[in-house]
This record gives structure tokens, sequence and C-alpha cells, in this order.
């Protein structure tokens, strides 16, 4: 049952309608907007354990009472909709058509006069106001490199880390991750940066088997190189981790052959998310053989 859940919420995830999307996201939205009524006097860490802990446990609960009751097979259908809501609530499937159409509006005016234009801020329909990017005049590097940061930030956040958890301890702890990931882009201040130190402890091991994935589904030797004495470090910053790990994968570069800057970045980009796409299968290889053979 667990690969067969995987592959409804990679399907949620890679398949779901925007339309679709925006729906399933209101229960987060309407559920965090319910937890800012709780007195203020309660210290944040307390409301921010309640906001995440008490749909665990409701599910919890529900799935338990299914397995006590003889209906086992009923267990399905929750985890199945929750899976579903955790995995279509996220930006990343059209983050690379947005850049590209992006990068296109930007380069393409300019390009076809023969001007060179300059790189303006990375649009906010794709980006989250709590990333920081640069702005004004910066080179094409620095906004392949920013594109490429955000599309592995969101890929272990939206993709990577809640599958892990749902592997790990089941549908339950993908909705707990899920909390938390809507409480460091929606919750105030105090709450946030609570928020986003849990969200690092919750990435640790994730952020290990991506790099490794990486080194499978790229250039084994290269990222193996310089991910190995950081893989066991508990004080190694899991984002940068990935980020050298992806640069030794699948290394970052714009194409010298391709003059037009907007085709140059969205090539690049798609190798990156190539790159993803392949370390994704590694996991769900991985996952097939444990099906199939338990004790593998």
């Amino acid at each position: 049952m667990t690969l067969l859940l995987a592959l409804i919420a990679l399907a949620a995830y890679f398949a779901m309608p925007d339309d679709w999307r925006r729906l399933l996201s209101q229960p987060g939205q309407s559920w965090l907007r319910l937890m800012e009524s709780l007195p203020a006097a309660l210290p944040a860490p307390v409301r921010l354990a309640l906001v995440i802990v008490l749909p665990m446990l409701v599910l919890l609960v529900l799935i338990q009472g299914l397995r006590e009751v003889g209906l086992s097979l009923l267990v399905f259908l929750p985890a199945a909709i929750v899976l579903v809501i955790v995995f279509s609530d996220v930006s990343l499937p059209r983050a690379l058509e947005r850049f590209a159409m992006m990068w296109q509006r930007q380069y393409a005016a300019s390009e076809e006069d023969g001007d060179k234009c300059d790189i303006e801020h990375l649009s906010t329909s794709v980006i989250d106001d709590q990333h920081d990017w640069v702005t004004d005049e910066v080179t094409l590097d620095a906004e392949l490199h920013q594109a490429r940061t955000f599309l592995l930030r969101e890929s272990l956040h939206e993709l990577f880390s809640p599958l892990f958890w749902f592997l790990l301890a089941g549908p339950v702890a993908a909705l707990g991750y899920y909390l938390l990931r809507l409480m460091v882009g929606h919750a105030r201040e105090e709450a946030r940066q609570i928020a986003l130190s849990w969200l690092h402890i919750a990435d640790w091991i994730p952020t290990r088997l991506l790099s490794i994935s990486f080194a499978l589904a790229g250039n084994f030797t290269a990222t193996w190189a310089v991910i190995r004495e950081q893989l066991l470090k508990s004080d190694a910053n899991g984002h940068e981790l990935i980020d050298v790990a992806a640069q030794a994968a699948e290394p970052e570069g714009l194409d010298d052959d391709i003059e037009s800057a907007h085709l140059n970045l969205t090539a690049s980009l798609t190798r990156v998310q190539a790159l993803i796409q392949r370390s994704l299968i590694v996991w769900m290889v991985f996952l097939a053989l444990k099906t199939l053979w338990p004790g593998f």
C-alpha cells in the first residue's frame, strides 16, 4: 500500500490542475487562520506545537480506530486524501515554465532590438517573499544560480522531505511536515523563526539522502568527493549541501553556443530539473525494491 500511496502523491504533485491545487490548499490555510485565534499569552512554541500536533493526532486516531475495528482497508482513504492535499499544495511543478516565460518577456524585446537588457528582480509570482534575491543589474550567471537555488530548495521542501517522512512514518508524519512548512511561509515572525529552526531539523536526513541521490543520478565521482565529509556532520548546512551536490552532479553554467539569453537560461535550468527528476526515480526504484523484496 505504501508504494501505491506514494504513486498517488506523485500524481498529485506533478499532474494536479492549478484550479484544484488552489482548492486543495484551502484546508491548510483555513487551519492556520483558525489557530491564529489562540490566546496570545501562550508561548510561541506551544502555539506552533498545537497547530502541528492536533491534526496529526486526529489523523492518527482515525487510522488506528479503523484498524482496531477491522477496517484496515479503509485506512487507505484518509491516507490518500491527506497525501493528495500535502503534495498538491505546491508551487514547484510550474516553476520552470514560469521562469521561462519571465525570461522570455525580460530578454525577448532587447534581443530583437540587439540591445543589452538589464536583469530585473525575479517575478513574485514564482518566488515567495521569504527568499532574498539580488536586484538591479546582475549577470546571467547570477540569475541562473538564483533560479537553481530556488528549484533545489522547493524540491526539497515540497517533494523530497514530505516523501521521506511519509515513507518513514506514514501520512501522519507527512502531514506534520506539511503544516510545519506552511507555518514557515505564513506564520508571524516569532513563530516563523521557531518553525524554520524545526524545519531545518526535519530536513537533516532528507538533505543527506537527496545529496546522495544527486550523486547516483549525476556525476557520482565528483559529487561524492564534495559531500562525503559533510554527510554526517551535524552542523553542516543542509541547503548548502544539496547546492554543492547538485553543482557537482550537474555543473552550473550557460551554453556558449546558445546566443539567446532566455533560451540559454531555460536550457540550463531544464538540466537541473532533469537531475531532480532522475533523483526522484532513484528514490522510487529503492521503494519498489523494498516493496517487492521486504528484506532488501
